[in-house]
């Protein structure tokens, strides 16, 4: 009788050994996308472009992920990119030490990006040198002489969704 107690006891404690918390997390998996260009970007808190702004209020920096509709793409070398903000503005996006470049037929696609939103104070240099890269005319050029507070993003994964 002992044995078969002691038997029961142990076949009682192999068995709720195998059973797995409740608690247990999900793993959050990536992004898929037709591209992934950098780091990959995980699934969560994803927000669109209209709530950056919001989010970023009383901030000058947030690590955020964005999903947004690209509007322009550096024509030299694709080396940064720009979406609209939903008061028209530009919003800026460059890559984490510049390692990233995307195609320049990004325009008009869906990305979620993964990095920080901050605000920027463009020079009058920096914002001719892209308004070089997006072969703008020499009066258009000409015409950048004041330097340009902005909301900016800085990616380390970008996905493209179509």
């Amino acid at each position: 009788m002992k044995n078969i107690l002691l038997s029961l006891w142990a076949a009682f404690i192999l068995t709720s050994c195998s059973v797995k918390p409740k608690t247990e997390l999900q793993a959050i998996s990536n992004i898929k996308g037709t591209a992934v260009y950098g780091d990959s970007v995980k699934n969560d808190n994803v927000i669109d472009l209209a709530a950056m702004r919001t989010a970023m209020q009383d901030e000058s920096k947030l690590d955020l992920k964005i999903k947004g509709v690209v509007n322009e793409v550096c024509e030299k070398k694709g080396c940064w990119m720009l979406m609209k903000l939903d008061n028209g503005e530009d919003l800026r996006i460059t890559f984490k030490d510049y390692k990233i470049f995307v195609p320049k037929d990004l325009e008009g696609k869906e990305v979620i990006l993964d990095g920080f939103a901050y605000t920027d104070t463009a020079s009058v240099e920096d914002q001719q040198h892209y308004a070089k890269d997006a072969n703008k005319s020499a009066s258009e050029i000409a015409k950048i002489t004041l330097p340009k507070k902005e909301l900016a993003y800085e990616a380390k994964g970008v996905v493209v969704l179509n």
